[in-house]
């Protein structure tokens, strides 16, 4: 913990663990970087908070800004130019790539499993119809860069559409995916 004005009522700075890090898988580890690095505009290895804001919703975070604004209070640290005596006002205060990682980490690990698939589920049901069809898995298939043969579309949709609705329902979706883990 880095205090920035010893003994007269200094703000703690205080560095999150980074354990919940340690434990992300390596492809995890590098998303948390590769957004990061994105979104560190001028390169110098620090993020604004509205850069961190962005990192956090590039990795599907969409926290409110009293909480985003409270890690800024925890764990934004006075810029390496400040050169005041006094306490680095919130506004000023930046976030290493450490840091974020650490933040990043401990929200990723507690991310439920079952939000993450409705928010995928989202992704594909763009209409909000409450399946995905074939032609949503077209779309996204061609948005992805892999055109996957119409057959193997209307294959995949009958195997897993259990009602016969002519599409795959969020509950099916779940099921399939919980499935795999």
């Amino acid at each position: 913990m880095a205090s920035s004005n010893p003994g007269r009522g200094a703000i703690q700075y205080a560095t999150p663990s980074r354990e919940d890090y340690n434990k992300l898988s390596d492809e995890q580890k590098t998303r948390v970087s590769e957004a990061f690095d994105l979104f560190d505009s001028n390169k110098d290895s620090y993020l604004s908070y509205e850069e961190f804001r962005f990192v956090l919703r590039a990795l599907g975070f969409e926290l409110p800004k009293a909480q985003t604004f409270d890690l800024l209070i925890r764990h934004g640290q006075k810029p390496p130019s400040w050169t005041h005596d006094q306490d680095c006002p919130p506004i000023y205060r930046l976030f290493s790539l450490p840091v974020v990682q650490a933040i990043a980490g401990t929200l990723i690990r507690q991310r439920d499993p079952r939000e993450e698939l409705r928010r995928a589920f989202r992704l594909f049901d763009v209409d909000g119809k409450g399946m995905i069809t074939q032609d949503d898995l077209r779309r996204v298939s061609k948005q992805v860069g892999n055109n996957i043969p119409d057959a193997d579309i209307i294959a995949m949709v009958e195997e897993f559409d259990a009602s016969g609705k002519g599409g795959v329902d969020e509950d099916e979706f779940l099921r399939l995916m919980m499935s795999k883990k």
